[in-house]
């Protein structure tokens, strides 16, 4: 055992010191150039190919993010006794009648919020505190977001709505989530065991895909029990938990992006959308395959923009990667200055291929290229982790292990250094045959701060 934790330092080791890459940015995807646009009728073909097929599908929501990060402001104005984000707490404080989660402060605090000089600090603690509200330590999964007919409803709660609303019935809802918020949304789904017949089930993220931790002189770090440090290794970790999933379509979506009822129907035409593309060109691909049509094969991957147009395909054996791959299918929606990985060609080792590249990730040689992007992906899309013979894959094999990202932080006063795992849709799927679509922007209104909740998409 002591020997396998050894070798698996090393390597972490070796990587965050010396092997980590920066992926070569050849241009930024845009419509025409890797971004698929489709007239209504190619829509509702899509959308009925998917609605009407036998296909088994799966809702995939990463779910690991905590209220508190919602309220850094907050947290800030409260550890500076008030003498930061000032204006911040104001404009909230201004506003919070219009939060769903005021429904939730007690009367007390809303006697106390009419008096203008009212303690912003005490107001602070009790919204955050485990002696009040406990914002801090509530799963944003739970959180209040939105108030229907007088009551309040939580992110989980929005998913599942939009699901059971959908016309291609869902056969499994699995939510990933920290291990100290398991006991509380396992509560949450057995308030809703009468009133939802669907499959409703959690992970946790690995502690085994945990990373170390080092210190500047490259050393792993060890507790007062002699341990070795660990850290999550960010939410690429969770690529082991979506390998667990065998439905023949898995839709991923991020537990923030969610909207009030009156979005639904958007929200799930886009599911048909990227489910029905999906479907369409794994099937002509197969069928080409079948017939070892070599330029029809080669045609639908041109038209679907999996292979670059100048790409000349001679034969089958060039076309091998892509007949064993998972495959996936990206909503991306236009750049209105929202914050997200945007889509890019990218050239490694003589292959051209899409990948959902962060800012972070860009390293300065290839920053100008951020300007050339129109669009950005909101986590929204259609995956297959069946090969084209059907056979389900392991998806820890396409994942490009060089694309890890390099953490710096203070620990107890020290600066330490750790491995994130190469993000769920970033470096993770980078071996993946990927597709992207232009979807409505309206579908994408993601939660960061609380101030977030008082866009028109989250007003019910």
């Amino acid at each position: 055992m002591e020997k396998d934790i050894l070798e698996a330092i090393d390597i972490q080791r070796t990587r965050l010191f010396s092997s980590l890459s920066s992926p070569t940015i050849v241009s930024a995807c845009t419509a025409g150039n890797g971004i698929l646009q489709f007239t209504p009728q190619e829509t509702s073909a899509f959308r009925n190919k998917f609605v009407h097929s036998e296909v088994s599908v799966s809702y995939f929501i990463p779910a690991s993010g905590v209220g508190s990060r919602m309220f850094d402001f907050l947290q800030q104005f409260l550890g500076t006794m008030g003498h930061e984000h000032v204006d911040e707490v104001r404009l909230f404080l201004s506003n919070i009648e219009s939060f769903a989660f005021f429904h939730e402060v007690n009367a007390d605090w809303r006697k106390a919020l009419s008096d203008p000089s009212v303690d912003l600090l005490a107001l602070c603690d009790y919204l955050l505190g485990s002696q009040g509200l406990n914002f801090s330590g509530t799963p944003k999964a739970l959180f209040p977001f939105h108030r229907l007919s007088g009551q309040n409803i939580s992110p989980f709660d929005g998913h599942l709505r939009q699901g059971l609303n959908a016309a291609k019935p869902i056969e499994r809802f699995h939510f990933t989530v920290q291990q100290e918020h398991l006991t509380q949304v396992i509560s949450q789904r057995e308030c809703l065991r009468d009133s939802f017949v669907g499959e409703i089930d959690f992970s946790t993220q690995a502690s085994d895909t945990d990373s170390y931790v080092f210190d500047e002189f490259m050393q792993p770090l060890t507790n007062q029990a002699n341990a070795y440090v660990k850290r999550p290794a960010g939410h690429g970790a969770i690529l082991s938990n979506l390998n667990q999933l065998s439905s023949e379509v898995v839709c991923i979506k991020n537990i923030d992006n969610i909207q009030c009822p009156a979005y639904d129907a958007i929200v799930n035409e886009t599911w048909e959308i990227l489910g029905g593309v999906l479907l369409t060109l794994r099937e002509a691909l197969q069928k080409a395959h079948s017939a070892n049509a070599l330029m029809e094969f080669t045609a639908r991957c041109v038209e679907f923009h999996l292979l670059d147009e100048a790409t000349i395909v001679h034969s089958w054996k060039e076309l091998e990667y892509i007949l064993h791959r998972p495959m996936r299918v990206c909503g991306m929606v236009k750049n209105e200055g929202m914050p997200g990985g945007g889509p890019f060609w990218v050239s490694h080792e003589g292959n051209k291929t899409k990948q959902i590249i962060e800012k972070s990730q860009i390293d300065s040689v290839h920053l100008a290229k951020l300007t050339e992007s129109s669009h950005f992906n909101p986590v929204m899309m259609a995956i297959s982790p069946y090969d084209l013979a059907g056979n389900k894959l392991d998806l820890t094999q396409y994942v490009r292990e060089d694309l890890s990202m390099a953490v710096k932080k203070n620990h107890l006063g020290k600066t330490v250094y750790y491995l994130e795992k190469p993000g769920l849709w970033n470096g993770s799927m980078y071996h993946w045959n990927t597709v992207f679509v232009e979807i409505p922007s309206k579908v994408f209104s993601p939660v960061k701060n609380v101030m977030d909740l008082l866009h028109p998409s989250h007003r019910c």
